[in-house]
C-alpha cells in the first residue's frame, strides 16, 4: 500500500509580511488626508449654510420692518455704554443689545426670544439663561472645542462664530491705506452701531457689500500660528487679550449675544501682534475676521449670497467691500 503524502502549504516569509504591512501603512497615509479633507469640506459647507441662514434671517427682519437691525442697540444711556464687571474684578463697558437678539424669531428661536428681557441689557441676570443657550446656527463646525463658554466678560455666555461687518475704522484708512478718512456714512457697513439702514442705503450695491463674517474660536485667542501662547502675549501690543484661568481669552465679543462680537475693521500686522496693519483675514480672532478654513473665510453678502474670500485679499479692496456707501468702483473679488 502506497503512503499518501500531504503537500506542504507555503506561509508568508518575514519579508513578505513586512512588505504587506508597509503597503497597508502607505494606503492609510494616502487615505487619511482624503478623509480629513472630505470632513472639512462638509464642515465648510455647514458653515456656509449657517451664514446663509443668518443672512436670510436679516432679510426676513428687513421684510417685516423695512429696515435692517442695528449691529448694536445703544439703549437709553447718554453714551450707549453700560458698565460690566469682568471675572477678574476689572471693569469694562458694553452696549445694550446685539442684532442677534432681534434675529432670533427668524432663526426658529422664538422660545429664546420670548423669554429674553428686552428691557434690560444683554448681560443682565434676567437674561443669563437665554444668553447661555447655545444657538447651533451661530457656531462654525470647523472651530475646535465643544460647548465653548465665555469665562471672563460675561461668564457662561455661549460662544458665537459670526459677526456683523460694522465699519472700517478711521486708522485703517489713514494709517494703513494712507488716504483721508471718509464720512461716517461712507465707512459704515450694512449693520451699523445704533442705526437702522434700509436696502436703498446700500448704494455700493448689495452684491458688492459684506454683511456678516466669520469671527471664530472665542473665547480662546488664536492667531495665524494657532492657539495663542505666552510668546504671542509677550509680543502683543493691544488690550483685547488677557490671561485668565490658565488660558488667553478675548476681553469681549465672545458670545453670540454679545454686541461687541461685531467687527469694526482695524486690520493687523502679521500674527495679530498689533492693530492697524494690512492683514484683514485670519491673523487674529480678537476683534478681527478669523476662520478655521484653510486660505480664507466665509462672508454673507448684502444680496443674501455667501462668498469665500482669500486671506490674501488686498486691504484696500476689502475696506471698499465692507462699506455700504463708499462710492468705490469694485471689480472682481
Amino acid at each position: 500500500m502506497k503512503s499518501i503524502r500531504r503537500k506542504k502549504t507555503a506561509g508568508f516569509t518575514l519579508i513578505e509580511l513586512l512588505v504587506v504591512i508597509a503597503i497597508i501603512a502607505i494606503l492609510i497615509a494616502l487615505l487619511l488626508p482624503a478623509v480629513q479633507q472630505a470632513r472639512e469640506a462638509a464642515r465648510r459647507s455647514q458653515c456656509k449654510n449657517n451664514l446663509k441662514q443668518l443672512g436670510l434671517a436679516l432679510f426676513n427682519y428687513e421684510s417685516a420692518f423695512s429696515t435692517f437691525p442695528p449691529s448694536r442697540l445703544l439703549g437709553n444711556t447718554a453714551s450707549g455704554d453700560y458698565p460690566i464687571t469682568n471675572a477678574d474684578g476689572s471693569s469694562g463697558t458694553t452696549t445694550y443689545c446685539s442684532w442677534t437678539i432681534l434675529a432670533l424669531p427668524y432663526l426658529d428661536q422664538s422660545n429664546v426670544y420670548n423669554k429674553y428681557n428686552t428691557n434690560a441689557p444683554w448681560f443682565d441676570a434676567s437674561n443669563r439663561v437665554m444668553i447661555e443657550t447655545q444657538i447651533p446656527v451661530m457656531l462654525c463646525p470647523s472651530v475646535p472645542g465643544a460647548d465653548r463658554r465665555d469665562a471672563y466678560h460675561a461668564p457662561g455666555a455661549a460662544a458665537g462664530d459670526y459677526g456683523s461687518i460694522n465699519e472700517v475704522k478711521k486708522k485703517f484708512w489713514t494709517n494703513v491705506l494712507g488716504v483721508a478718512e471718509p464720512s461716517d456714512a461712507a465707512k459704515a457697513g450694512i449693520l451699523s452701531k445704533g442705526q437702522n439702514n434700509r436696502i436703498r442705503d446700500i448704494t455700493d450695491g448689495t452684491s458688492n457689500t459684506l454683511m456678516l463674517g466669520e469671527a471664530g474660536g472665542h473665547p480662546s485667542v488664536y492667531n495665524a500660528k494657532g492657539l495663542w501662547n505666552s510668546t504671542d502675549q509677550g509680543l502683543y501690543q493691544d488690550d483685547k487679550v488677557v490671561a485668565y484661568g490658565g488660558n488667553y481669552v478675548t476681553t469681549d465679543g465672545t458670545g453670540w449675544a454679545d454686541p461687541d462680537a461685531g467687527l469694526s475693521i482695524n486690520g493687523a500686522i502679521k500674527n495679530g501682534y498689533n492693530t492697524y496693519g494690512p492683514y484683514v483675514i485670519n491673523e487674529i480672532n480678537a476683534s478681527e475676521i478669523f476662520s478655521f478654513h484653510v486660505g480664507g473665510a466665509q462672508f454673507a453678502m448684502g444680496d443674501g449670497s455667501v462668498r469665500f474670500l482669500s486671506q490674501n485679499i488686498d486691504g484696500a479692496l476689502f475696506a471698499h467691500i465692507c462699506t455700504r456707501a463708499g462710492g468705490e468702483t469694485v471689480g472682481e473679488f
